[in-house]
């Protein structure tokens, strides 16, 4: 495990223009998001504000579905970064990672700016709950895997232009730790967003009441 590790280090490291990219565009994503909960007409902003008190009120009474709640963020969360790890493995995947990702940023940027709108100062702690770690994590998660799809996807591509051999077995053996690693990390991560955030989300609805 630590020699995998002290690869990875050393590809961040020698990458880390693209790297800088990723990030780039997923700050851009998340500012999209919360700019565009902004601009909603009243309609729209009428259902999101429906939507969050019924968030609000269900973990307030603690109302939550743990198990069917696991399940749908397991899927969605672990289902993201295998369809980005899919991408590369495929020739025109590089051309898929970058609006994935931004799509991501851009639906958790919504989220925030949501929260922030309908609670006004209150939501800044309910935002900071609801961000940090796990939405963190993700996203650090969801650049690592899109980094490397985008650098197997890319050496696909020159390697069939080109017309070079390419070591598939070998491409396969880093590719498939990196997403057994970062799989393992959104399991986690899942493990926390479900079982443990509702209970932060409780004590912050009891303290801003």
């Amino acid at each position: 495990m630590k020699k995998y590790m002290d690869k990875l280090k050393r590809r961040i490291y020698f990458n880390k223009n693209l790297f800088l990219f990723l990030i780039v565009l997923v700050l851009v994503g998340v500012g999209a998001g919360a700019l565009f909960s902004l601009i909603l007409s009243d309609g729209d902003k009428k259902l999101v504000t429906d939507y969050l008190n019924d968030f609000i009120t269900n973990i307030s009474k603690s109302n939550f579905n743990f198990n069917v709640s696991f399940f749908n963020t397991v899927i969605f969360t672990l289902g993201f970064a295998l369809i980005i790890w899919l991408f590369g493995i495929s020739i025109i995947g590089i051309l898929f990672v970058l609006p994935f990702l931004f799509i991501k940023s851009f639906v958790l940027g919504f989220s925030i700016g949501s929260i922030l709108i309908n609670f006004k100062f209150k939501g800044i702690l309910l935002s900071l709950a609801y961000v940090v770690p796990h939405h963190v994590v993700n996203i650090m998660v969801y650049i690592l895997i899109s980094a490397y799809s985008i650098m197997i996807s890319y050496r696909l591509f020159n390697s069939m232009r080109e017309k070079k051999n390419f070591d598939f077995k070998l491409f396969m053996n880093k590719y498939l730790f990196i997403l057994l690693f970062s799989l393992s990390i959104l399991f986690i991560s899942s493990l926390y967003e479900v079982f443990v955030l509702p209970n932060i989300m409780h004590f912050i609805v009891n303290l801003i009441k």
